[in-house]
Order: C-alpha cells, then sequence, then structure tokens
C-alpha cells in the first residue's frame, strides 16, 4: 500500500458537502462598511425630509424622498427572504434588510414629532404669517391682524389684575389682556396665553416671561386644540370683569420673538443630530454584533 501524501486525510475530513474545500472567513469590509452607513443615511434623509422646511414648503417632494427608502427598505427585505437558504450565505442581506426597516421607520416617526412639536409651528410665524412692529392696541382690532405671527406692541403690558383661568380636562387655560399702560381700552383683542401657569379662582398669571419687564412682544398661538379653551377663558373674563373682546387673538408673552423663534428651531436641529449619533451609536453596535454572529456561523 503506497503511503498518503501528508495532510491529505485531514484535507478530505474539511472538505465541504458542496464539493469546495472550507474557506477562511474572512470579512468583506465593503459589505459592512455598507451595512452600517447605508442604513444611517436612510435614517438622516427620512428624518432631515419630514422635519424641516423641505417638508413645509415642498411637501410632495419631502414625500417622494421618503417613498424612496421605503421602497428600498421592502425591495430589500423582499430579497433577503428569497436569497440561497444557507445561513451564513444570506447573513447580511438579511441583517440590511431589518436595519433599513428599522431606521426608515424610526426616522419616520421621529421626524414627524419634531415638526409637528418644534418646526412646524416655527415655519408657520416665520413664513406663512406677518411681524408687525410698533402695535398700540388701543387703536389696532385683532380683525386687523389676523395674519399676525410675531407682534412688538408699543408700550404694551400685562394687566394682570383681569387675568383669568379656565379649567377644563385636568388643565387650566390662563389668559391676561395686553394694554397700553393707559387705562380702561374700550376692546380687549390681545391677550397673553398659558397652560397651567396661574388658578383658576384669582388674578394669578405667572405664563411666559409675564415678571420681565423688557417683555412687549408676542408670539401667536397657533394650536388649534388650545385655542376654543382661551376663548371660554376670555369669555369668563369678559364676565368677571366687564370687559369686550371682539375677535381676541391669542400670544405668548416674550421679550424677543425673532430669537425666542430661533431657539426654538435651534431645539430642532439638536433634537435631529442628537437623533443622527445615537442611531449611528446603535449602527456600531449593532454591525459588531452581527459581526460575531457571522463568525459563528456555518
Amino acid at each position: 500500500m503506497l503511503p498518503q501524501p501528508y495532510g491529505s486525510t485531514q484535507a478530505l475530513k474539511a472538505a465541504r458537502f458542496d464539493g469546495g474545500f472550507a474557506k477562511p472567513r474572512s470579512l468583506n469590509l465593503v459589505v459592512v462598511f455598507s451595512n452600517l452607513v447605508i442604513p444611517w443615511c436612510a435614517f438622516s434623509v427620512v428624518f432631515w425630509a419630514l422635519s424641516f422646511s423641505l417638508r413645509f414648503s415642498h411637501p410632495i417632494i419631502a414625500g417622494l424622498v421618503v417613498l424612496t427608502f421605503v421602497l428600498t427598505a421592502g425591495i430589500s427585505t423582499f430579497a433577503a427572504f428569497r436569497w440561497s437558504s444557507s445561513e451564513r450565505a444570506a447573513h447580511w442581506y438579511h441583517y440590511f434588510a431589518v436595519s433599513m426597516l428599522l431606521s426608515v421607520s424610526a426616522a419616520g416617526l421621529l421626524g414627524s414629532l419634531n415638526y409637528r412639536y418644534t418646526m412646524e409651528d416655527a415655519y408657520t410665524l416665520m413664513m406663512d404669517l406677518k411681524f408687525y412692529k410698533d402695535v398700540d392696541v388701543g387703536q389696532m382690532k385683532g380683525q386687523q391682524m389676523m395674519d399676525a405671527g410675531l407682534v412688538d406692541f408699543d408700550h404694551g403690558t400685562l394687566d394682570l389684575r383681569k387675568s383669568l383661568g379656565f379649567r377644563d380636562g385636568g388643565n387650566t387655560y390662563c389668559v391676561a389682556p395686553i394694554t397700553n399702560g393707559e387705562g380702561s381700552l374700550p376692546v380687549y383683542d390681545f391677550w397673553a396665553v398659558g397652560v397651567n401657569c396661574c388658578s383658576s379662582t384669582r388674578p394669578d398669571f405667572e405664563c411666559g416671561e409675564y415678571s420681565n419687564p423688557k417683555a412687549r412682544a408676542g408670539l401667536r398661538l397657533l394650536s388649534a386644540d388650545d385655542r376654543p379653551h382661551f376663548k371660554l377663558a376670555v369669555q369668563s373674563a369678559e364676565a368677571t370683569f366687564n370687559l369686550r373682546a371682539a375677535h381676541p387673538l391669542f400670544f405668548e408673552w416674550v421679550e424677543d420673538p425673532v430669537n425666542e423663534l430661533t431657539k426654538r428651531r435651534s431645539q430642532g436641529y439638536q433634537f435631529f443630530l442628537f437623533c443622527m449619533l445615537a442611531h449611528f451609536s446603535l449602527s456600531v453596535a449593532g454591525v459588531t454584533a452581527s459581526i460575531f454572529k457571522y463568525a459563528q456561523l456555518d
């Protein structure tokens, strides 16, 4: 019997069923990089499209951007589950599909929340409504300023003695008339407002920058949900203090409305950046775990 070459038995034992020999489980860095970066980019772009001025000014284009990534996530999911039956061969396809689905879904939710609660009102006040300066509440009426977004009042002050709160559904809706400091007005159409910053039993308005002597401006209230409650509070003040409000407009009392808008926009941008960094950190952790999982597959 002829001697077999050294190592041939071990080589035959290592042969795979499909006829090939076991290969080193080398890592494709392009695949790893793609699984890290592409879902993160999808998250960032969808979040941006749903959060900022593109959605406000061009909602159809924003929707098409989001739809592109939704279709990408759907196609990648479909392709992943039609891939080879080999778990090892399909590993990164499955990871990519799941990562894209989670990224696009999370971006859709977080981007919409950021737009709804931070950016939408800021864009409406800046782009759709007007900035009125040196408004004398003794001369101007609410009906003349229905398109007001930011208002700087000439000698504007709050008459806290005529403030009142209306309680409904566990919240107290607070109102205080904005005056020019020259006594009673024939019509009180301009009101500073806030929620849960007064009681409903006495005039103790503590909303916005009520204690700031330099505050003489207002940001228009845009919440359609809160407006009926503030109207009821004004009606209560009319009955209590014998006032007349023909077309009441509601404002958050501030010193510098432009600076306040800038702060609100900054909050939206900061939330966007925070979510981008958080997603990237989670992506790094997910890809790292997936690498270890891939190394254990047969």
